[in-house]
């Protein structure tokens, strides 16, 4: 009986510690610190240091310069085979007037420069102009026995401040890489020029402004091709080729545009 009271106290206390085993709820798993501050897990077997400020990128900055319209901070950069910056050029070239229907002939020149920077240069300019009159003056001359009134351009002196916005470079056929810079010239400058009267021309000179077009196809470091669109307007005195008794022989000033192509090449030193 005794044994019986005994083996009946041991189940009932199983049964009870069962029970409240089924009863308990499962412990949460353990939750990882989100805080910026909780230290980085060690990657590496001697561990890793905490990351620096400069070594983190902000990716909404980024994403800000990319959708940006414009941004000042980005320029081309090109690699320049043949640089001008502090360098001394010195050129020839020939060509022909173009807006000039009184005179023709050729126009020989010579141009030295500085450059100070891939940009930015100061070139001086002397160009002449052996001139005769032109076919459709000795035509009307044949027929009308008369001379017209006009002026001759004979040479020009000019300071010129250069300009390059452009640089570039271009395949020829596939074979050769062509390496070219455009400039534009603003210059002052005189010139010289004659008036045309039946006893003799009267040479006088003017102020000028000049704005010119250059372009340079470089050959190799010391030598390039030069191509010049010149213009230069110049406040030029004028008067008749015959006298006509006492009436005023002047015809007062006008602005004369001289302009011209020329061709030629340059010693890069």
């Amino acid at each position: 009986m005794k044994n019986s009271l005994i083996l009946l106290i041991v189940l009932l206390s199983g049964v009870q510690s069962l029970a409240q085993t089924q009863g308990k709820k499962p412990s949460p798993a353990p939750t990882i610190p989100t805080s910026s501050s909780a230290p980085a897990p060690d990657t590496s077997a001697a561990g890793s240091q905490e990351p620096r400020s400069s070594d983190k990128m902000d990716l909404n900055k980024l994403e800000e310069k990319y959708w940006s319209a414009k941004d000042d901070d980005f320029t081309v950069v090109q690699n320049r085979a043949y640089p001008k910056a502090n360098r001394w050029a010195l050129s020839l070239h020939g060509g022909k007037p173009i807006n000039d229907n009184y005179r023709e002939g050729n126009m020989t020149g010579l141009t030295a420069g500085y450059f100070f920077s891939e940009r930015y240069g100061l070139e001086l300019q002397y160009q002449s102009f052996a001139s005769d009159y032109s076919e459709l003056v000795k035509q009307f001359v044949a027929e009308k026995a008369v001379y017209p009134n006009g002026n001759s351009f004979m040479s020009s002196k000019t300071l010129a401040f250069q300009f390059v916005p452009f640089y570039a470079k271009m395949s020829f056929l596939d074979k050769n890489i062509i390496y070219f810079d455009m400039a534009i010239g603003v210059g002052v400058g005189t010139t010289d020029y004659r008036i045309e009267k039946i006893e003799g021309g009267e040479n006088k000179s003017a102020m000028h402004f000049s704005l010119d077009i250059t372009q340079h196809f470089f050959l190799s470091e010391k030598f390039a091709f030069r191509f010049d669109f010149r213009n230069k307007w110049t406040n030029e005195d004028r008067a008749r080729y015959y006298p006509v008794g006492a009436e005023e022989r002047s015809l007062g000033s006008k602005q004369v545009n001289d302009t011209s192509l020329l061709l030629g090449l340059t010693y890069w030193h």
